[in-house]
């Protein structure tokens, strides 16, 4: 007898578990390929909804599942899935198909974590028109892949870490029992890699909470700086759960108080006594504005004449200006003593000239161990701000995220550990 005419299969085709190939076709005008496969006939039936063991067969129809091109062929995956009596459920449930998407029942998991990679470099609806699938059925697939890279997640040890707010929401979205804090995410970075670790819906206090007890009491006990903003929810949590670390009050928050208050006092006296002529071409506002913000040494020359050409005009505007040089030249002091003077001269400066809302600012600053610390350890927020703006350009690019939850993932993915490149290390330690 003739021996049986078997045809090559590459490996590609032969890894659905509990099915065997019986067949491939081949359609050259839609550079498409049908992989038919057959059940084996031992395996094990367990219920899609409960994961028991099924019983007599009832139905089966017929699936037809996306999977991975190969030498740019779109490949479909074509099968009978079985539906069988499940006595947990008591009802007819289909088949468990471990090698299906569990978002989607015609779509591979093989090509769902490859949606998921590409979603690493660009945008879930790119993805979509790049695989021809659903935009929903993509962004579900990512979703679910990134949540399971979650549940493998393991936050790094650290001692010193960022904390900082992302505006993530606008008033529009906000719900009734809901407050203005609650439309920001807390995004946690530790300074040594500049990565971030972990994203907890809205600012408030128990979001900083939320990350301190994940790490538990040992970790936090090494953490020893504590960089942020002047909001006073973040830095009730530091003292709760890291009584021994340094909270450092970040150089450009405090810079853009100081900055508010200044132009706030600068306004008034041109309001008052600035030159009835120039009323028209206010010399303080508008594309002038930012002249002021700027240190005299980083000025252009036309920008300081006219700096130069205000302060002739007003005497009171020319003290401002040199108060404000000498708060900048505070940060360059070598330790927390020589800055305190410095400091102490700006508030005797203010009260001679009478600004209100610099004596205000320089009088709830003078006390402050969490300003002193910055000399002692000098780190700011700097990396939390540039975080902040890679955040902005992936809000941008996918044209805002109504799902919170997954907008803190894709931060955690872009920004993070939460990627193929280090989340998935994780997972196979952990098998």
């Amino acid at each position: 007898m003739d021996a049986k005419v078997s045809s090559y299969l590459p490996y590609v085709f032969r890894c659905f578990q509990g099915f065997r190939t019986r067949d491939v076709k081949e359609f050259i005008s839609d550079q498409r390929l049908e992989v038919h496969l057959e059940s084996e006939p031992l395996r094990e039936r367990l219920c899609n909804a409960c994961g028991h063991k099924l019983g007599a067969q009832k139905n089966r129809y017929h699936v037809r599942a996306k999977h991975l091109r190969v030498m740019n062929w779109k490949v479909e995956i074509c099968f009978f899935r079985e539906m069988r009596w499940c006595p947990n459920c008591q009802k007819s449930r289909s088949e468990w198909i471990d090698w299906l998407s569990p978002t989607s029942p015609h779509m591979t998991l093989e090509l769902a974590w490859w949606i998921n990679r590409l979603s690493e470099i660009t945008t879930v609806l790119q993805v979509a028109r790049l695989e021809s699938i659903d935009k929903m059925a993509c962004y579900k697939v990512d979703k679910h892949i990134l949540n399971r890279l979650l549940q493998g997640y393991q936050i790094p040890e650290v001692t010193q870490i960022s904390v900082d707010e992302v505006y993530a929401r606008s008033p529009r979205q906000r719900k009734k029992d809901e407050n203005r804090d609650d439309l920001f995410l807390t995004v946690i970075i530790d300074h040594r890699t500049r990565k971030v670790i972990w994203v907890s819906p809205s600012r408030r206090k128990d979001a900083l909470d939320l990350f301190f007890q994940m790490i538990g009491p040992e970790a936090c006990k090494r953490i020893s700086v504590v960089t942020c903003d002047q909001h006073k929810g973040y830095a009730e949590s530091v003292r709760e759960y890291c009584p021994t670390a340094d909270i450092v009050w970040d150089r450009f928050h405090l810079v853009q108080n100081f900055n508010e208050a200044l132009n706030e006092e600068r306004k008034k006296e041109w309001d008052k006594y600035g030159d009835p002529e120039l009323k028209e071409d206010d010399l303080l506002a508008g594309k002038y504005r930012y002249i002021y913000l700027t240190k005299a040494a980083n000025r252009s020359e036309i920008d300081q004449r006219h700096i130069d050409m205000v302060m002739e005009k007003n005497a009171r505007i020319a003290k401002l200006e040199m108060i404000k040089e000498h708060f900048h030249k505070m940060f360059e002091e070598a330790d927390w003593q020589r800055a305190q003077i410095m400091l102490l001269e700006c508030l005797e400066w203010s009260m001679q000239t009478g600004s209100l809302e610099l004596q205000k600012y320089f009088q709830a600053l003078r006390d402050r161990e969490e300003l002193w610390n910055y000399f002692k350890h000098r780190m700011t927020s700097g990396v939390s701000e540039g975080i902040n703006r890679a955040i902005k350009t992936l809000k941008w690019v996918a044209y805002g995220y109504k799902d919170m939850t997954y907008f803190a993932l894709k931060i955690m993915q872009k920004c993070g550990y939460l990627n193929s490149q280090h989340a998935l290390q994780w997972l196979y330690n952990k098998n």
